[in-house]
């Protein structure tokens, strides 16, 4: 073999060695169909011998890995498993009138839902709806979510989601700001002008 040759072999090598390494720190993204897709597209390029053809792949390949991070799915990768599970026996629940807009359906029915874990004492209010067993879903749907940021503290599904939703933002800022640094070196390149 020719040295360019065994340089350019050289750095696919190396390319799909990062590709599999990058592949398995993934958090947010399905792991094995990334690796997947990698194993499968290096298999059907593996008969190739034109360099420049190799070049042209590795290029490929190499801007897919620098560029658009982004771009693959999150997957949901929140730990439910910590959730705790409400106990009857362990509920207080009062229904009161409620108050605010809806007239007499509202004034004349106790439909506000006052719901009361006792061994921990929280309290929890729900008078979202005229209907009191939409209330009554959502008292206890709020109630577990104060029990798991009881117990569960940073690893509760809202920090989670949180965290989540924290990192998909610092990509799309990150997107943002080099769109807009590439457009400044596109008019310095075009007009000479920082404008």
């Amino acid at each position: 073999m020719t040295g360019p040759s065994l340089t350019t072999k050289q750095l696919v090598l190396r390319l799909y060695r990062d590709l599999r390494r990058y592949g398995s720190q993934l958090q947010y993204t399905d792991r094995e169909y990334f690796l997947k897709r990698i194993r499968w597209e290096f298999q059907q390029k593996r008969e190739i011998t034109d360099l420049n053809e190799i070049e042209y792949c590795y290029k490929l390949l190499t801007n897919f890995l620098r560029i658009n991070l982004s771009a693959i799915r999150y997957k949901s990768t929140v730990d439910k498993s910590k959730v705790p599970v409400l106990v009857e026996n362990e509920l207080e629940e009062l229904f009161v009138r409620g108050s605010g807009p809806g007239g007499q359906s509202v004034a004349k029915t106790s439909n506000k839902v006052v719901l009361t874990h006792k061994p921990t004492g929280i309290v929890v209010q729900c008078h979202t709806s005229r209907s009191l067993h939409k209330n009554r879903q959502e008292a206890r749907r709020l109630l577990v979510d104060k029990l798991d940021h009881l117990e569960n503290g940073n690893n509760s599904v809202n920090a989670q989601l949180q965290r989540i939703e924290q990192k998909k933002h610092l990509v799309t800022q990150r997107r943002k700001i080099r769109l807009q640094e590439m457009k400044k070196a596109w008019k310095q390149r075009e007009f000479g002008s920082d404008d």
